[in-house]
Order: structure tokens, then sequence, then C-alpha cells
């Protein structure tokens, strides 16, 4: 789809979802949404989760600037994460409304954030792993060589706006993230290394990790590290919850069991 495509499919999101005509106006004109605005996604393959939502793989060599565009016009595209829509499962926070102040929001996170741009998405892109946009406005990644696979721990960690999932050692890394997205749900690694689908939302995994992104943003980089050094010290020595995961939701990233409604 080309960029005046992607302007009208932002136009029928919205209505789909139910933003109302007021919300599209002001977004379109404090955020100058144009065709243009979607210009980058033009260049990405789309993956669609099963709730219709887009999600873009970066090419290989993708700037960080590109990068950063792709990433904001996702989000405006999407017109909602789609967090807490399915109502069989309680989710850890009420659903932010898509609005131009959460644009903006997600926009001063991504400066906050921009070494993520400036370096590590290079850094991603040349140790072999993939990245791609999701509707929450943040990068999600996998796979990538024995060196990027040290920056990856549990199921997944996030790096200032860059979630990487850890599924171990992968040929295919494009291939595992149009897996997990299509699934749309969380995946993990199973004892044996075996790629596990789980029924966790990725909705609800994907907000989780944005609240990580927040947290980056507001510590800065060597503030974060020290913070979630002392966390896991409390976590693994005293068996205390790790407040800064209780802060981004427990239940949402998967550490707790989901509780139905």
């Amino acid at each position: 789809m080309d960029a005046p495509g992607y302007f009208e499919a932002w136009r029928d999101n919205a209505a789909r979802h139910g933003v109302a005509p007021a919300v599209v106006a002001e977004i379109a004109r404090r955020h100058a949404i144009t065709p243009d605005t979607f210009r980058p996604l033009g260049r990405m393959a789309e993956i669609k989760d099963p709730a219709g939502k887009s999600f873009f793989l970066l090419p290989r060599g993708t700037s960080g600037g590109d990068a950063r565009a792709a990433v904001r016009s996702t989000y405006i595209l999407n017109a909602g994460t789609g967090y807490g829509s399915n109502r069989a499962w309680r989710t850890d926070f009420p659903p932010t409304p898509y609005s131009q102040a959460e644009i903006t929001r997600i926009m001063l996170r991504q400066q906050a954030n921009r070494w993520t741009y400036t370096r590590d998405v290079g850094f991603v892109d040349r140790n072999g792993g993939r990245l791609v946009t999701t509707p929450n406005g943040i990068l999600m990644g996998l796979g990538g060589n024995w060196i990027q696979r040290q920056f990856c721990r549990r199921a997944g960690t996030t790096w200032g706006d860059i979630f990487m999932v850890n599924m171990g050692a992968v040929t295919d890394p494009a291939g595992w993230l149009r897996r997990i997205i299509e699934s749309g749900h969380a995946w993990y690694l199973h004892a044996g290394g075996r790629p596990v689908e789980s029924r966790l939302d990725l909705d609800r995994v994907l907000h989780h990790e944005e609240r990580h992104c927040r947290q980056w943003a507001a510590k800065g980089y060597v503030g974060m590290l020290a913070d979630y050094g002392r966390e896991l010290v409390r976590e693994y020595a005293f068996g205390a919850i790790n407040r800064l995961e209780e802060e981004a939701g427990l239940t949402d990233g998967g550490y707790r069991a989901s509780i139905p409604w």
C-alpha cells in the first residue's frame, strides 16, 4: 500500500475503533497528518495480527531516523493499541484513549530514548536481528548473533524503545516475528529451548514493554541500568517483588497468571 492508501486506512481505523471525528481532526491539525506522514511505511512489509492491527518489518539497513518515523506513523495508523479489548481477561491498567496528547507523549519518549534510534537500531541490524514497528509506538525485535542475544533475557528484554523477544538462536527472525504477530499471543522458550505459544495476549505484553520504555525515558540509560540491577538483587536475594516490573504490570507481563472477569 502507498502513502495515500495508509492515510485512508488511518481514517478507516479511527472510525472502526469509534474515535470521535473531533479527535481525528485535532490529531490531524496538531501533528500535521497528511498522506506523506505514512510514506515511511510504504517501503516496509506489513504484518497484521488477528484483530487487523498493522505491524511493519524494517528492511535491512533502515536508518534510525526512518525507524523512528515509522514507529510514530504505525501508532497513528492503528488508532488504538488493542489493550483491554479482550474482555475475557483483566488487565493491570485501564486502556489509554487514542488522542493527540498520547501521540505527543510517545514522541517525547522517543526523544528521551533517542539513542535507541541513533545507535541500537543499527546494532540489532548489524548483528542479524530483525525489528518491527508496533501499534504501541515501540519496536519489537528478535534474533541475532551470539553478541546480540546477550542483551535479551527471560522471555524478552526492553532497551530504550526496543523490546527484544527471547527465542534463542533462530535462522529466520523475520519469519518468527510474523508468526508471533499473526498468532496474537506472546511466545516463550520451553525447557529444552522449544518455542511455545502462550495464552497471554500480545497486546498486553506490548503494553507492559511500552511502560518499560517510559521507565528508560524517565530514568535515563545509566539510571535505568542501576535501578533495574538493584531490583534484581532484591528479587533474587530476598524474594521481593521487582518494583519496576510491578510498575509495568505484573499480570500483563506474564509474571502472574491472568485473572478472568
